[in-house]
């Protein structure tokens, strides 16, 4: 018996390499044709364009803008490091700024208390913010401190600007961080603050930060637009 071990190439793949090409020789912002005119092109169903066209929202080169669709611009390319997502983005040359979803306290349960090495029933401060690049939302960042390490911090603190460089400004020295990645999709909260919908894959970055004793200084947790967004890491032997 003989096995056939090569690879089957279904249509809307075929449709997706044609559909890269043409994407390849138009620029951001310029209108996607139609599903019907693709439809008739390719001489597919709508049904098999429809499975490319959702690989191309997926992969980041195209985008909804209303009823419309778009070519998008390039993903937002980021390292994996101590710092700040903000600093890093400006560094190469891009706008990037953050939005005030909320501040809360509230007092650390069992699970948190033990990221934190707190006591249970301490007053945590959580700041919650959207992160954008030019002026699209790409993130979601929740931030959890214990609240003895920033005092004042709600009343002096410009939420669209970098939360390490605060916390360095006040002696806070960053050693190391712990992160986990995984892949997700967004509930509806998390869809509507980011303007996407639910179906959009998304990066879920968890971190715990320690001070140079060895000391938590933050949990957070950042939800990140996976059509938007790539990480990169540098990893020496």
């Amino acid at each position: 018996m003989v096995v056939d071990t090569e690879p089957r190439v279904l249509k809307h793949q075929i449709v997706r390499r044609s559909l890269d090409a043409m994407l390849d020789g138009m620029s951001a912002g310029d209108a996607f044709p139609s599903e019907r005119d693709l439809a008739e092109k390719y001489d597919v169903s709508r049904e098999t364009l429809r499975q490319a066209i959702r690989e191309l929202l997926v992969a980041g080169r195209i985008e909804r803008r209303g009823r419309a669709t778009v070519v998008a611009e390039p993903k937002v390319v980021l390292p994996l490091a101590i710092g700040s997502y903000t600093e890093a983005a400006r560094e190469k040359g891009m706008s990037a700024t953050r939005i005030l979803v909320g501040w809360d306290v509230f007092r650390a349960d069992e699970a948190l208390a033990d990221l934190l090495q707190i006591e249970v029933g301490s007053d945590v401060v959580q700041l919650e913010r959207v992160f954008t690049t030019g002026d699209v939302r790409v993130g979601l960042e929740t931030t959890r401190i214990p609240a003895y390490r920033i005092p004042g911090l709600q009343d002096t603190f410009d939420h669209r600007t970098s939360l390490y460089a605060e916390l360095r400004s006040r002696g806070i020295v960053f050693g190391r961080v712990v992160d986990t990645i995984e892949t997700v999709l967004p509930d509806a909260r998390e869809a509507a603050l980011l303007t996407v919908d639910t179906r959009t894959p998304m990066f879920l970055l968890g971190r715990v930060s320690f001070d140079s004793g060895g000391v938590p200084i933050e949990h957070r947790r950042s939800l990140y637009r996976g059509d938007r967004m790539t990480f990169t890491a540098v990893m020496d032997a």
